[in-house]
């Protein structure tokens, strides 16, 4: 059947231009995907309509099919400011749990987009404090817009909604969200461009671990100009007869293969769930976000974006390594990271890592911890203050 609609799909396509072909042919493949998370969900939406809202209580609607993992950091910050929280989430994050390690695990309703809208339209989001979208642009089920757009309405909770612009250049201005600036609705992940930084790296109670003695160092790698990067520091270790460490190339990336005189040294996850992610996460010695000045698409993680890294590396305390044209932006400096100066210095600065004693790992661990505790406060009172400013400026 699934061959029979390609075909069908790849005919359809040839009536399109050259330029949109592509595209046409990327959009209808998508269709019966989401015809099929539609029929999932239908009944889902059964649940959110009989269930009833506590008092004090935040939505956080996650629109998108990714993000699922630092929902748990949200919902911590308006727990610990004594609201109950429901999650609203793409069917397909049901089968990867990101609150495993979560204390107090909330009400999780799992909506394709057709019934996220419809949830939010129910009368019953009135009993909400707040709807609390964190993620503002949708990019899947061929959409690529504002959310708040898309649904064509703001959810009418109590205080209205609030929402976390990950990507501020250029989504804010061409979604016309300055309006939620204004009205201090809008957070980001490290208070890019004076808005308030809302940062969720708490990923339940996991007990970081301390230098493991095998030198294992975790790569982030999702740009193909690292991959070279990362392969020749990791020769350079081996020609200096430098050969006590591993790598490991966690989720998501874009090495398809390892050559073979680095497989010893190192290897790739692929796709995984957040267990053992996690799992790979608190047993690395080091983080390596491969954030490369050289690469322009990179250059937007010391400005309008964050990488997904630094989560990583506040929630489960692990000093990064990483280069200095960004360690500012993420507030790492030589107390809590080692940091090089050039793409050359990776592998000297790995060697380093590998030769580094227990005494100044610790200090690195501990100062991590610091800059996660102040990441944590500023974030939540960042949080109270928005919500005490909406509840004088904006009444119910």
């Amino acid at each position: 059947m699934k061959t029979i609609y390609r075909y069908l799909v790849n005919f359809i396509c040839l009536f399109y231009s050259n330029n949109i072909r592509r595209k046409k042919r990327k959009e209808f493949l998508q269709i019966p995907s989401i015809l099929r998370k539609d029929f999932k969900t239908k009944k889902n939406i059964k649940k959110i309509i009989n269930s009833e809202v506590a008092e004090k209580s935040i939505l956080i609607v996650e629109p998108n099919p990714y993000h699922f993992e630092i929902q748990p950091g949200y919902c911590k910050y308006f727990q610990d400011l004594g609201y109950e929280v429901d999650v609203i989430a793409q069917p397909n994050l049901r089968e990867d749990f990101a609150y495993q390690y979560y204390p107090k695990v909330p009400k999780i309703y799992y909506l394709s987009l057709k019934y996220q809208k419809k949830a939010l339209k129910l009368s019953k989001i009135k009993n909400y404090d707040f709807v609390f979208f964190a993620t503002s642009v949708i990019s899947s089920d061929n959409l690529r817009t504002s959310y708040v757009n898309w649904l064509g309405f703001e959810p009418q909770a109590k205080h209205g909604i609030f929402m976390v612009e990950h990507n501020v250049i250029p989504f804010v201005k061409d979604y016309g969200h300055e309006k939620y600036i204004e009205q201090n609705r809008s957070f980001t992940l490290a208070g890019q461009y004076n808005i308030p930084m809302l940062n969720p790296h708490y990923f339940g109670n996991i007990k970081p671990t301390t230098l493991s003695g095998n030198n294992i160092f975790v790569a982030i790698v999702n740009e193909n100009q690292n991959i070279e990067l990362l392969f020749n520091a990791c020769k350079n270790l081996i020609n200096q007869n430098i050969t006590n460490f591993s790598v490991i190339i966690a989720g998501r990336s874009v090495v398809d293969e390892i050559p073979d005189n680095l497989q010893n040294y190192i290897s790739r996850t692929g796709i995984i769930n957040f267990t053992k992610l996690w799992e790979i996460y608190n047993n690395a010695d080091f983080i390596i976000p491969m954030l490369n000045p050289e690469i322009d698409n990179q250059l937007r993680f010391k400005d309008g974006s964050v990488t997904g890294s630094w989560q990583i590396i506040l929630g489960f305390s692990k000093p990064a390594i990483i280069h200095k044209d960004f360690s500012n932006f993420y507030r790492l400096n030589k107390n809590n990271a080692l940091i090089f100066e050039s793409n050359s210095e990776l592998s000297v600065i790995m060697n380093k890592a590998i030769n580094i004693n227990s005494y100044k790992y610790k200090s690195l661990q501990s100062n991590i911890k610091e800059l996660s505790d102040i990441i944590y406060n500023e974030s939540i009172n960042n949080l109270k203050l928005s919500i005490d400013n909406i509840r004088n400026n904006y009444p119910k």
